[in-house]
């Protein structure tokens, strides 16, 4: 007659004490794009505000003639990066050639500030990495991904004056 209520009682402490002794994992689990947009579908709509962050103030300014090719890893210790003035044509649609940058796939662009004097900032032509990338000024395009495969990461940095986009 006891046996019932006895195994129910060692069940009860079983499973109370696994999860006190529970340890998480020490590695975090992947989460997929589509179910983070899933999970976050009834999210309150985005509310339009001044940015909070605080732009780099840039050592100097490299004026470029034409644009940086990246096969690996760039690291811009904060330069400011333009194409000269004049570069800007406000909503003319440039191409490669008018970009700041150029990322290959697989390469990495981090510490750079782009400057107002641009028309494109950064053409990714395959996956890419993007770390504190900053844009002073948006002209017609701050970052573009020309991936058809792959997986791009944009971390850190900020963009003003984009009021188009």
């Amino acid at each position: 007659m006891l046996a019932a209520p006895y195994m129910a009682l060692t069940a009860l402490a079983a499973t109370l004490f696994g999860q006190v002794v529970a340890i998480p994992s020490p590695t975090i689990a992947q989460v997929h794009v589509d179910e983070f947009v899933r999970r976050d579908a009834d999210a309150p709509p985005f509310v339009k505000r001044a940015a909070s962050c605080t732009f780099p103030s840039p050592p100097k300014t490299s004026s470029l003639s034409a644009p940086i090719t990246v096969t690996g890893t760039f690291d811009g210790g904060n330069v400011r990066f333009d194409r000269g003035a004049g570069a800007c044509q406000e909503q003319t649609e440039g191409g490669d050639s008018d970009a700041v940058f150029l990322l290959q796939s697989g390469a990495t662009l981090q510490n750079v500030v782009i400057g107002a004097n641009q028309a494109e900032g950064v053409h990714c032509l395959g996956p890419c990495n993007l770390y504190n990338v900053w844009f002073e000024d948006v002209c017609e395009d701050a970052i573009t991904v020309k991936q058809t495969s792959g997986q791009s990461n944009i971390i850190g940095g900020g963009a003003k004056s984009a009021s188009d986009k």
